[in-house]
């Protein structure tokens, strides 16, 4: 156990999924694994006998967002959720094949002859991969015995795509699906197409690399000033603000689809590995004009390249989910890859492809490639045991109440505890006020939303409160974006909403009669990004709507993440000090609330 946790007696874990000390002793009938990625977005998660135990990004300890490193303190909240050891663990599963290099190898050889500016970019970035995480993972079990524990097996390498294909099919609720994973790479290879059924997975097509939807987007995301692998949610959220009038022009010279559900990229013209170092060839600027610098002002035409961009993402998503339909006739999708999170992409998928079901997980992208190892492994070894469901997305640490006290004790924060009844009352009044509340509860969620356990929330009805939780935490682009989340069992009551939506990961149409309800959390576009809960999912995130609910008959809250330019908290500590670094005005650590005298007072540093 880390000194991190173990010198705090407030994290408490599931005594269900423990391993006890008989089960120890006749281990027979336990089998754990642990899947783990050092990669981008690093993460690790545990499995026991097919049910999943812990999950978290390395990112929410170390506090540095989209971490690559070996994630030491997230495997080491795993196993002590589990009340294991290292040396309990049957098997290591890692999403990557790091010797697999042949394809990226040929491709940087043929860039040298390209452009030697193009080759010395890939070169350094190889380099970088090489002596960082690959090299580390040809270590792997000599670092884990020196920097987590004693007893690590020798690690098994799985291939990126299927452990991606895992995380979606094996912990949904179809027995057949098709699949589909589109991310920027894998280690050769861009989409995966397959189809589930059981417990067995089965490859239909791969395309390969250069022709990468996720790269494209990446190249188009730093063309418009932000940063790739990580700003590309912001151009999704700009998009909507303006008009494709470029797509022709990518789907002429950049984007082109062909047939049998194929597609190239034009990587002469826009490529990845130069977009990321700022650079862009003459011809692709001289069709789309100059790239924006991250402290220009953004403009129509950078409003109509976002739309643009998405406008032909979709397209070629739709290309592909049609000929996997056609394939497999199946009745139901799951999606995975970090191309997944445009939830704007998955609305069209979902409302356009003709297939009754499709399910995304939480953690769709390079994180979740973690959990999927381990459900990978576990299916191909134990067969119908490998699979197990989702019943929601809490899989990180928890404090208790002592945690709690201790952490606003050393910040000189005094609270009020409150029993549940009152609690929910007493917040869903402040919000009505036109309050924020930042709300702390049981277990961190597993994934990049906030889904009530680690939420700022605020009243979803008021005009102005995009631009309230601007000036007062988020310092972030007006342009973007808030989700609601709604109770379940009311949620078409506001929202054209065909299935549910309990990780946030599809947009759908705000009804036309609750546009005027919702100012707050309908997009310019007139969607929203929806989060649907349930009293089986989160008893006191849907208790809290419930009585926001019966205050103004709209139970709907304005729900986004719990931090300010950093990872999601994870820590009461961590929640602490965010609440001191902005001007929110009331703090809820589980029953435990804690408000402002005078929160006009407190000068806004959270930017």
């Amino acid at each position: 156990m880390p000194a991190r946790l173990a010198t705090r007696t407030g994290l408490v874990y599931s005594t269900a999924a423990c391993v006890s000390d008989h089960d120890r002793k006749g281990r027979g009938s336990i089998v754990l694994v642990l899947g783990l990625s050092n990669m981008r977005d690093a993460a690790a998660a545990l499995v026991s006998d097919g049910r999943i135990v812990a999950a978290a990004e390395e990112e929410r300890f170390v506090r540095r967002k989209h971490v690559t490193a070996l994630p030491v303190q997230a495997m080491r909240y795993c196993l002590h959720e589990a009340g294991a050891a290292l040396r309990d663990i049957e098997a290591i599963a890692v999403p990557w094949k790091y010797w697999q290099v042949g394809r990226r190898a040929w491709l940087a050889l043929t860039a040298m002859i390209r452009s030697p500016q193009l080759f010395r970019v890939k070169g350094a970035r190889s380099v970088e991969r090489v002596s960082r995480e690959w090299l580390e993972l040809f270590r792997l079990r000599e670092e884990l015995t020196r920097r987590v524990d004693v007893g690590a097996i020798q690690p098994v390498f799985l291939d990126h795509h299927m452990c991606h294909a895992a995380s979606s099919f094996l912990v949904s609720p179809f027995e057949r699906s098709a699949i589909l994973v589109v991310d920027g790479a894998s280690e050769a290879d861009t989409t995966l197409m397959a189809t589930g059924e059981g417990s067995r997975i089965t490859v239909l097509d791969r395309t390969p690399l250069p022709h990468s939807l996720g790269q494209f987007y990446a190249a188009m995301t730093a063309f418009l000033g932000f940063r790739p692998d990580q700003d590309e949610y912001i151009v999704m959220g700009l998009a909507s603000s303006g008009e494709p009038t470029f797509a022709p022009v990518l789907r002429q010279n950049i984007v082109r689809l062909l047939s049998r559900g194929r597609f190239e990229v034009n990587v002469r013209l826009l490529d990845f590995h130069l977009a990321r170092a700022g650079s862009f060839v003459e011809e692709f600027v001289r069709l789309f004009g100059s790239p924006r610098r991250s402290t220009d002002d953004i403009t129509q035409r950078h409003r109509d390249l976002a739309a643009s961009a998405q406008a032909v993402l979709e397209e070629t998503l739709l290309h592909l989910g049609r000929h996997l339909r056609s394939l497999t006739q199946a009745e139901s999708l799951c999606l995975a890859g970090g191309v997944v999170y445009n939830c704007v992409a998955n609305g069209r998928l979902r409302a356009e492809l003709g297939f009754k079901e499709v399910y995304v997980p939480p953690a769709a992208g390079d994180s979740g490639a973690a959990l999927g190892a381990a459900l990978w492994w576990t299916a191909r070894r134990e067969g119908e045991a490998g699979r197990c469901r989702l019943p929601d997305a809490y899989l990180g640490p928890q404090f208790d109440e002592a945690a709690c006290r201790a952490a606003l004790s050393q910040a000189g924060l005094v609270a009020e505890s409150l029993m549940d009844a009152q609690l929910y009352e007493r917040v869903a009044a402040e919000l009505t006020r036109g309050c924020l509340v930042f709300w702390y509860q049981g277990r961190m969620e597993w994934g990049p939303r906030a889904l009530g356990n680690r939420s700022l929330l605020a009243d979803p009805r008021r005009e102005d409160m995009r631009e309230l939780i601007n000036s007062k935490v988020k310092c972030r682009e007006s342009f973007r974006p808030f989700a609601p989340s709604v109770l379940a069992d009311r949620a078409q009551e506001f929202f054209e909403l065909p299935a549910p939506s309990p990780y946030m990961q599809f947009t759908v149409r705000v009804k036309a009669s609750a546009k005027g309800l919702l100012p707050a959390v309908t997009h310019v576009d007139g969607t929203a990004r929806v989060q649907t809960v349930t009293r089986e999912a989160n008893q006191r995130f849907y208790d809290l709507l419930a009585a926001f609910g019966r205050l103004t008959g709209v139970p709907v809250l304005l729900n986004t993440s719990f931090n300010v330019q950093e990872p999601i908290v994870c820590t009461p500590e961590d929640a602490v000090r965010c609440f001191q670094r902005t001007q929110v005005e009331w703090l809820v650590l589980g029953n435990l609330l804690v408000g402002r005298s005078s929160p006009s007072a407190i000068p806004n540093h959270a930017c």
